[in-house]
């Protein structure tokens, strides 16, 4: 697993307790790091360093050396994304600091402000990796809209119509939202959703329709067509982030039940469910087309002197640092799954006897020469055997079956080893 590097939050507040609880709040997501000043002249110092390559900052405007927000125009002239918090605001100054290119404003009224902020933290970051495709005939609307999402750190296409938004798609298939416009020449956005929902489900790309001329008709076509949301132009930029990170959030939370669904919640691999509803499928098309394929089991030896002499924290340290070996090692078209306690299977494709043998060998191998640290810095050996089928079966269960058989054999001729059962 790539572990995230840290990302530096700098944050501009004279009181230091709220320092403190912002500190706090932020620093519970792990791969963010404070950097904290209490007033202007400390904030121009510190960027004149350099030393830092902020991710986002988080502003208090009234300082007492600059009382009238003059730190939102220093900061943001470095490029910073902004969120500015203040303890009152009014209908002009939101305006004016909105005018600027801020992320979003927040007052200090109670802890749910503060979890606020650390909620645009983490979405600002999630942004980063989130294509977003706007499509408009409207060269100055495309260029409004493009501005407000790269405040928001999204990745961002144009297109101008329906049909180079579809080619856009087809060449990005990355893209999670789909910003478009109602009325537009050879393909509006009626017909544009449409066509995006016969390649891409709700749960898996969202469409937000537009409109200078929305009315509920409008907006309801849209939604019944297979759109997300409806927002009708000119709008606020609040309404607008509002509307756009909702519709991110629950798909950003379908996939994460996706996720859990498939998923070994110790070691990241996929679980046993997932391995035969997948696999099934997966071992009747390469039966059906004479393909080679291999069944495998692999268990830890003597896992439970692991757990008696160091614990059960240490056992699942061992099968969290196996988890990572076996993601890293297996990719593309194997399949690999956490089968239950210490035992985990394999079913490898495109791969005849002998390459499936030397596979695993080199899996055993590897396993054996690596060392498992636990918390306490100890070093732990470990050892697998492995039980591998490989030939014509009519189910990945009774394929399963034989590897277990293998596997029964290795570890009676003394563990360690790959056994090949045809």
């Amino acid at each position: 697993m790539v572990k995230e590097s840290i990302k530096y939050v700098l944050v501009v507040e004279d009181s230091q307790m709220f320092t403190r609880i912002l500190k706090r709040s932020i620093e519970s997501v792990k791969q963010f790091k404070v950097i904290a000043v209490a007033n202007f002249s400390d904030l121009k110092l510190l960027l004149s360093e350099n030393r830092y390559k902020f991710f986002a900052s988080l502003l208090d405007v009234n300082l007492p050396d600059a009382p009238d927000g003059e730190v939102i125009d220093y900061v943001l002239a470095r490029h910073i994304p902004s969120i500015i918090f203040t303890g009152q605001l009014d209908d002009s100054f939101r305006k004016k600091i909105y005018n600027k290119g801020i992320v979003d404003y927040v007052l200090k009224e109670g802890p749910a402000n503060v979890e606020y902020m650390v909620s645009l933290l983490n979405q600002l970051n999630r942004n980063r990796k989130i294509e977003v495709l706007i499509v408009d005939d409207s060269k100055g609307v495309r260029s409004y809209i493009k501005h407000l999402l790269l405040i928001y750190q999204f990745n961002v296409l144009e297109a101008q119509d329906g049909i180079e938004a579809l080619q856009l798609l087809e060449e990005n298939r990355s893209v999670s939202l789909v910003l478009t416009d109602f009325n537009m020449p050879n393909m509006d956005g009626l017909e544009l959703t449409k066509n995006i929902r016969r390649l891409y489900n709700s749960q898996e790309m969202a469409i937000i329709g537009m409109s200078t001329f929305g009315n509920n008709q409008l907006s309801a076509h849209f939604l019944k067509l297979g759109g997300s949301d409806f927002i009708t132009k000119p709008f606020l930029e609040e309404e607008f982030f509002c509307r756009i990170n909702q519709n991110m959030e629950l798909l950003e939370h379908i996939r994460e039940l996706k996720y859990l669904a498939t998923r070994d919640y110790l070691t990241g691999l996929y679980n046993r469910r997932h391995f035969f509803d997948y696999g099934d499928d997966l071992f009747e098309r390469y039966k059906n087309t004479h393909s080679n394929i291999a069944v495998a089991l692999l268990d830890i030896d003597f896992f439970k002197n692991v757990n008696d002499s160091y614990g059960h924290d240490a056992g699942d340290l061992v099968l969290q640092q196996l988890g990572i070996i076996l993601l890293k090692e297996f990719k593309d078209d194997d399949l690999v799954a956490r089968y239950g306690g210490e035992e985990f299977c394999f079913l490898l494709s495109n791969k005849n006897k002998q390459e499936a043998l030397q596979r695993l060998e080199y899996l055993r191998a590897l396993i054996e020469a690596d060392s498992f640290i636990l918390e306490d810095g100890l070093e732990l050996k470990v050892t697998v055997s492995i039980g591998l089928f490989t030939g014509k079966q009519d189910s990945l269960e009774s394929a399963l079956s034989l590897a277990d058989k293998g596997l029964y054999q290795a570890k009676e001729n003394g563990r360690n080893q790959v056994m090949l059962v045809q």
